[in-house]
């Protein structure tokens, strides 16, 4: 996409165990329980932790719902292939339910700005085979205040039901490793070059993570995987807590305090070949001045003011979805003929 970088977006997410929780391993174990959760070593010792791969593919499903609630069928079904007839992605009368996915539809060889204006909003975000994501979302690792894998984890049996005595099925008796309630990981998220409504996707999740509207691993709907996340505002050495919004100090163009520029307001003339709208800016109601850091200008949003902030971004999203329309095929080769 863009050869430059406009805006940036840092948060830090806490995320609190609220309930057992297994992200299991993708290896076979000759001893221990029959399934254990994803273990690494960090500090020279081994811990759990939680995928970032898992957060951001559990994130983009749920956003996905959300925005077809907001506007049917605004955001593809990634393994949706052209004609495939699988009955998920077909209504009764044959019509379709979700639309073809981006990767499928579009070509990595075209140029960026074409496919990223032609992708649905959670592959503009999310990003598809054909254009890469706009969002990072690191590993989740055990904060400091966890103190070893022994309290980490607890063993839990699980059985099998017989449908006619109503007891135990023969031997059907296995176990798990899960981590246990009250665990507390920390996860690094950054957005680059994002539009205003994109920060509002993800101050909706992380609204719904806030709500324990969203659980993580297997087991969910058994009680596993039950969480409770909110943006971290203890601050330390790498990062100021709350959410840090940055620009790239320049000559050209500058973001007053009061307001907070999306990509379409940076491009400026060139937002429309971007699929972007050239008035993409928010007038701040918590105005939060720029400080100089390096090459960038930064603002760090906390209480009152990150808010606010996450407030005005929703309704952007909201708004954003509700009238969302995708460029037809005559609209793109025109635009290319034009080039």
């Amino acid at each position: 996409m863009l050869k430059a970088l406009v805006n940036e977006a840092r948060l830090r997410l806490e995320i609190k165990t609220e309930g057992p929780l297994l992200i299991k391993t993708g290896y076979a174990t000759v001893i221990g329980a029959d399934m254990s959760p994803v273990i690494t070593y960090r500090h020279g010792k081994k811990e759990v932790y939680i995928p970032g791969s898992s957060l951001k593919g559990i994130f983009r499903s749920h956003i996905e719902k959300v925005a077809n609630s907001i506007h049917p069928q605004v955001a593809c079904n990634p393994l949706s292939r052209p004609g495939d007839q699988k009955t998920e992605n077909q209504g009764k009368n044959g019509e379709q339910l979700y639309r073809i996915s981006c990767g499928s539809r579009l070509d990595d060889k075209q140029p960026s700005h074409e496919v990223y204006a032609r992708s649905c909003p959670t592959c503009r975000l999310f990003g598809s085979t054909a254009f890469s994501s706009r969002i990072a979302i690191g590993d989740a690792y055990l904060s400091e205040e966890n103190t070893g894998l022994e309290t980490e984890i607890e063993r839990r049996d699980s059985i099998a039901i017989d449908r006619l005595t109503g007891g135990v099925s023969g031997n059907a008796k296995f176990d798990m490793d899960v981590v246990a309630y009250g665990q507390i990981f920390l996860s690094d998220i950054h957005l680059r070059n994002f539009e205003i409504w994109q920060l509002g996707m993800l101050f909706v999740i992380i609204q719904d993570l806030e709500d324990q509207l969203i659980r993580i691993g297997s087991g969910r709907s058994r009680g596993q995987g039950k969480i409770k996340a909110s943006i971290y505002n203890k601050p330390d050495k790498l990062h100021p807590g709350g959410v840090v919004l940055s620009t790239i100090r320049r000559s050209t163009a500058s973001e007053p305090d009061n307001e907070l520029w999306g990509l379409g307001h940076w491009l400026n003339e060139q937002a429309a070949i971007y699929g972007a709208e050239k008035n993409d800016l928010l007038r701040l109601e918590v105005p939060v001045p720029h400080e100089k850091h390096g090459v960038r200008n930064n603002r760090v949003f906390k209480d009152k003011a990150l808010r606010s902030l996450k407030e005005q971004c929703i309704e952007a999203f909201i708004a954003r979805m509700q009238e969302w329309s995708f460029p037809t095929e005559e609209g793109a080769s025109a635009q290319r003929s034009q080039r």
